[in-house]
């Protein structure tokens, strides 16, 4: 009997599908639980969500991820056959983000290595919860995936052969029953739409306070509808098109008024930003990373680290669940979400290896900053490096013979 067999004879004690954005159904003891709320098409379109997502996708999809095992490296770094390696971390994090879980399905060779990694939608996954004491073959967590690009074809896999990456897990939550995660986007169903609404109002507001941008006065003439009309086109035709910019003659029957804007639109195109400090909120990122305007209290450098900072409560169930299930701690080289050009490391390095006593030996320096590919060093060679250093030695061995002749003569 294989162990599929087993699975489909025995009964489960939980059934969890982790679909929709909130993020999922639950079927436990009969009963089916719905949550709704924002849509992936609504999050999207909204742009203060799709800044701070696709912000917070892209940077972690940058990190580089390390391990002891060339063989575990080559895959993470070249995880896909079918996109590059950013686009499909970018991807999946964007799932955790929108859904509150993401999976991955791990493809291992002959000596149970992993050679690639296989992205699957949340509405592909069906979570099922096994327990022996339940009459079930064994104790774990079990998903059955559907794979499009194999023909729609369905996999039972173990949890030792899936990555499940959790947003929020919340232990006392009747809807995950613990075992998925939260999306952010659960927190915002209420700021989204109001600023939805704002936004609308605050068009609508414009519309009306724009359009009508002046009042024709006759004073002291009833003037019926059908004249109203008529001296309302003679008007626009005599400050439109051809007549744009030429002077506006009028008689003395007749006066021209501006209409003013009126002053509550400002104010209302102000309360629009309750939201968006709101959704930078949730999402435990700086608001200023999301509307553009920097803390004057704050230098660039301490702004770069309260932002990867707030990326740990996302990069840490990722590392965490990777170097479970491969079986080896990951490490992410964090330099690249706040020193892309590598300034702070030099600066950090110079530091150290300067002085009468310096803390890096020049070489070791040297070797960071290479590793680093910084300073464009990961284009010379080491053999170069050593010539260049032996040549450096030698020129200060003769600098120093010299200056000891000269105290000799003084």
């Amino acid at each position: 009997m294989s162990f599929m067999d087993l699975f489909r004879r025995k009964r489960r004690s939980l059934s969890l599908s982790s679909s929709g954005f909130s993020p999922f159904l639950v079927n436990s003891a009969g009963n089916v639980i719905v949550s709704n709320t924002i849509t992936p098409t609504t999050a999207l379109t909204n742009s203060d969500i799709y800044a701070i997502v696709s912000r917070i996708a892209s940077n972690i999809a940058a990190m580089k991820l390390k391990t002891k095992s060339p063989v575990i490296n080559k895959a993470l770094k070249q995880p896909s056959d079918f996109i590059n390696g950013f686009s499909f971390w970018q991807k999946v994090v964007v799932q955790m983000l929108l859904t509150g879980n993401s999976y991955v399905m791990i493809k291992r060779d002959g000596n149970n290595q992993p050679h690639g990694f296989i992205q699957i939608p949340a509405n592909a996954v069906q979570i099922n919860i096994l327990n022996k004491d339940a009459g079930d073959p064994v104790t774990d967590v079990v998903y059955t995936v559907t794979l499009a690009e194999d023909n729609s074809k369905q996999f039972t896999l173990r949890s030792k052969d899936i990555f499940h990456f959790r947003c929020l897990v919340s232990g006392s939550d009747a809807q995950t029953n613990g075992y998925c995660g939260i999306s952010p986007l659960v927190s915002l169903a209420q700021e989204a739409d109001i600023q939805d609404n704002s936004n609308r109002l605050a068009v609508a507001s414009l519309k009306h306070a724009i359009a009508p941008t002046y009042a024709l006065k006759i004073p002291g003439v009833q003037v019926d509808n059908a004249d109203k009309e008529n001296l309302r086109k003679n008007f626009e035709a005599s400050i439109s098109r051809e007549n744009q910019g030429r002077p506006i003659v009028l008689d003395q029957s007749m006066d021209v008024a501006p209409l003013q804007i009126n002053s509550n639109v400002d104010e209302l195109l102000v309360n629009t930003t309750f939201a968006q400090s709101q959704i930078a909120k949730a999402f435990n990122i700086p608001v200023e990373y999301l509307n553009g305007k920097g803390d004057q209290q704050s230098s660039i450098q301490m702004m770069n680290s309260l932002y990867v900072n707030a990326l740990s409560i996302y990069i840490h169930p990722i590392l965490s669940e990777i170097s479970q299930k491969l079986g080896t701690d990951v490490r992410a080289d964090l330099s690249t979400l706040s020193d892309v050009d590598h300034q702070q490391l030099i600066s950090n390095i110079v530091a150290l290896a300067a002085g009468k006593s310096p803390v890096l030996p020049a070489r070791t320096a040297v070797r960071l900053l290479k590793n680093a590919d910084a300073l464009g060093l990961d284009d010379i060679s080491d053999a170069d490096l050593a010539a260049d250093f032996a040549s450096q030695q030698a020129n200060k061995s003769i600098d120093d013979d010299k200056g000891d002749d000269s105290d000799e003569q003084r």
